[in-house]
């Protein structure tokens, strides 16, 4: 199970991550045709701002509607596996009408979270153009600042090297095989050429929800079916890798009431920590561990 989610949650930040790179170089082309590289008057800037917004539109939110209403019915599927193995009397094995409603409802709320950051860096990039043309900017610098807003570190360079670092991060970003190159390629990018960037883009936040709504729609989907099932307590499950935190080393494949999460969860902090519930956001930001339903008896 944690495996098929663990994959899920990579293939859909990798379809993000992919969307923003075309989401960037669309809005570039858009704002240089607009103003064909020259600075752009302020009404320009204001009209350019409907056409941004489209841009984000069909290209970020568009992949995160097919990804949310083409990918999530599997995470349901795992749900119902793992209640299908459990015995329970059949008729919580099943999808009702009931756990259909929550579905539909728990998608519009991973879209939502889609449109926040959307809306959010609408206005930025939006800010971008008009200060530009507000402080005098050079065109280039403008162009850069939004790469920036999008991609981050990560943004298209004319820069050979950084290109190529970023190819081969992007590439290999999931193969844990290459985890450590990875990770000094990464490493690289910010300390030799981004040391002054915050990280404040639209592609560190949208695949972060990538990923952890993956997570979250599958705890939210499968306490609603220990509920409706009568099952009071719950698994730790996943796998511990190397920066795992204390808190999932801790829990890992304890047995615990509902209440007795919340307890621990309320009395304990740590690095990492997200606000939330505590069978959404598990150990926080990224988590690849999540609660699975049980009853001590059946272990015995």
């Amino acid at each position: 199970m944690s495996r098929i989610l663990d994959k899920l949650a990579d293939q859909h930040e990798e379809r993000i991550i992919n969307v923003l790179y075309r989401l960037e170089e669309d809005v570039i082309k858009e704002v240089t045709r607009a103003t064909k590289g020259q600075l752009v008057s302020q009404r320009l800037a204001i009209q350019l701002q409907p056409r941004i917004r489209n841009l984000i539109e069909t290209t970020f939110l568009n992949e995160a509607d097919l990804i949310i209403n083409e990918e999530y019915n599997k995470i349901a599927k795992v749900v119902l596996d793992t209640f299908g193995e459990m015995p329970i009397p059949n008729k919580f094995k099943s999808l009702t009408e009931v756990d259909l409603a929550t579905i539909n409802a728990l998608k519009t709320q991973v879209f939502s979270g889609f449109e926040d950051i959307a809306e959010r860096f609408l206005k930025v990039i939006n800010d971008e153009v008009y200060q530009s043309t507000i402080a005098g900017r050079p065109f280039e610098d403008m162009v850069k600042n939004i790469r920036q807003h999008i991609n981050g570190v990560y943004q298209q360079s004319n820069t050979r090297e950084i290109n190529e670092l970023v190819d081969f991060i992007n590439e290999n970003k999931f193969d844990n095989a290459k985890k450590t190159q990875v990770d000094e390629a990464i490493s690289k990018l910010h300390t030799q050429y981004a040391s002054d960037r915050a990280g404040n883009n639209l592609r560190r936040y949208a695949s972060q929800i990538a990923h952890d709504s993956v997570m979250q729609f599958h705890g939210q989907f499968t306490v609603s079916k220990a509920k409706e099932a009568g099952l009071e307590h719950y698994r730790y499950t996943g796998t511990l890798v190397r920066d795992s935190r204390p808190f999932c080393q801790t829990m890992l494949n304890r047995v615990l009431t509902e209440q007795e999460i919340r307890d621990i969860w309320n009395n304990q902090g740590w690095a990492g920590k997200s606000t939330g519930d505590p069978f959404i956001v598990r150990g926080g930001y990224r988590c690849r561990h999540t609660w699975i339903p049980t009853n001590p008896d059946w272990d015995i």
